[in-house]
């Protein structure tokens, strides 16, 4: 019946006045969908709510999403940082510098020190 986030408006206003604070909570809830709007509120001990600060409204072309009219999968050079000429010449990492890599023993408790790779 009640919102969680309501339940310090409860603890402040008495008890004897809980249904007009439902009823003032509930208004403004309508209001606040119907319009989109934020507001700053005080509530006194009574369950009357006053405003004292309102954000603008939204602003309805905001939210709205536009499609790219060419995807980015047909053309990647317009949604990446490189050039469209540097991008055609694009040789992957992967293939460029493949080398074999050779695995280094690790130093042991004995003192022994551990094979270095033959970078010549």
């Amino acid at each position: 019946m009640t919102d969680p986030r309501h339940a310090r408006y409860y603890a402040f206003v008495w008890p004897l006045f809980w249904p007009w604070l439902w009823l003032n909570l509930r208004r403004l809830e309508a209001w606040q969908r119907e319009t989109g709007r934020t507001v700053l509120l005080r509530i006194d001990r009574f369950g009357n709510l006053s405003i004292d600060a309102m954000a603008d409204a939204p602003d309805p072309h905001r939210y709205r999403y536009t499609a790219p009219a060419i995807p980015a999968w047909e053309r990647p050079s317009r949604w990446s940082a490189l050039p469209a000429t540097l991008a055609t010449g694009f040789i992957p990492l992967a293939r460029c510098c493949a080398a074999p890599v050779t695995q280094a023993k690790a130093a042991t408790v004995s003192g022994f020190a551990p094979v270095a790779p033959d970078t010549s």
